[in-house]
């Protein structure tokens, strides 16, 4: 007698933030449909609308046997994708639901298909968090390069290096945890990274969009970087601390040298060394404020009320919206 095919459902929730892009998460949620079923899944999804402002009403013409729900979080204004998450992460575990939670794009450039691999390593790590590394990316030349010298100034700053995005699966129990990290609040991936959680990637080759152009454009990259750079600012700071001192210890070796010549040689030049003093005495000066004004923001930093969004999620949600699409 074969055993009954609901009873090895597995159930897990995927978190999906949404801005004007309705049209291509109804595709998503068909192609996640087909996923479940190939998996033998039971799919909750949570789309995070982050402020759409066109209005858009989805317009499902039939059930989806492989999605038994989607729950629309409404926020109240647009915070950008990576709060979006962490929003729609504190409302999962508020809900305790225990299983696995998958965070992905809604655009088609993360593939649903890789889900099924994302559980297959989950189930051989189960307290890691496994993310999607993108091997081959679609995107033109120029933002290629710009995100190339972004992954190189990141590991200059930080002295980490990071390749991958949002795709992921974090366990339940991982869960519970990531949403009290508050550098989640401004970059999901460098914020685990930071948070010295178990976590590890898979393979992928990133997909193209199901409609129109990708939102993320030159400026965004940089702001994204910057966001990114953020979670470490501790770190940051010190290996800058250490470059301000080493400018201003080759700075005073400028003028020891400056002074051996000028008093104790005859290869000085008139006004040479004036001019040489001056630039030194900028140099200093400049570092010297630079530190200075480091401190400052990360002393200001250190001493703000931590944002957590296990706690502070609810001031952003505008209403909560469930459409049933059919049953498993």
């Amino acid at each position: 007698m074969c055993p009954d095919k609901k009873a090895s459902l597995r159930k897990i929730a995927v978190v999906i933030p949404v801005y004007n892009d309705w049209t291509s998460f109804e595709v998503l949620i068909e192609k996640l449909g087909d996923i479940a079923l190939e998996g033998n899944l039971h799919i909750s999804v949570m789309a995070v609308d982050d402020g759409t402002v066109d209005g858009y009403q989805l317009t499902f013409q039939k059930p989806i046997d492989g999605i038994e729900t989607i729950e629309i979080i409404h926020l109240i204004r647009n915070l950008g994708h990576q709060r979006a998450i962490a929003v729609g992460l504190a409302v999962l575990k508020a809900k305790d639901l225990n299983i696995p939670v998958v965070v992905m794009d809604s655009d088609g450039e993360d593939n649903p298909a890789d889900l099924l691999r994302m559980l297959a390593e989950h189930d051989k790590n189960p307290g890691h968090i496994i993310f999607a590394h993108r091997t081959r990316r679609s995107e033109n030349f120029i933002f290629r390069v710009f995100y190339s010298l972004f992954k190189l100034i990141f590991r200059i700053l930080t002295g980490k290096s990071i390749s991958f995005g949002n795709y992921s699966l974090i366990p339940p129990a991982t869960l519970k945890r990531v949403v009290y990290l508050q550098e989640i609040w401004n970059h999901f991936a460098a914020g685990i990274m930071h948070s010295g959680l178990l976590w590890k990637t898979i393979p992928t080759t990133r997909g193209h969009r199901y409609f129109g152009k990708s939102h993320m454009n030159l400026i965004s990259l940089v702001l994204h970087g910057l966001s990114a750079i953020s979670v470490y600012i501790e770190i940051v700071y010190v290996r800058l601390l250490f470059f301000s001192m080493a400018l201003m210890a080759f700075d005073v070796l400028g003028f020891i040298v400056l002074a051996y010549i000028r008093l104790w040689t005859n290869l000085a030049i008139p006004g040479w060394a004036t001019n040489v003093g001056i630039g030194l005495v900028v140099i200093m000066v400049q570092a010297i404020l630079f530190l200075a004004t480091l401190s400052f923001v990360v002393l200001s930093y250190r001493s703000s009320k931590m944002f957590i969004p296990a706690v502070d999620y609810q001031d952003y949600i505008k209403n909560v919206e469930i459409v049933k699409i059919g049953k498993i």
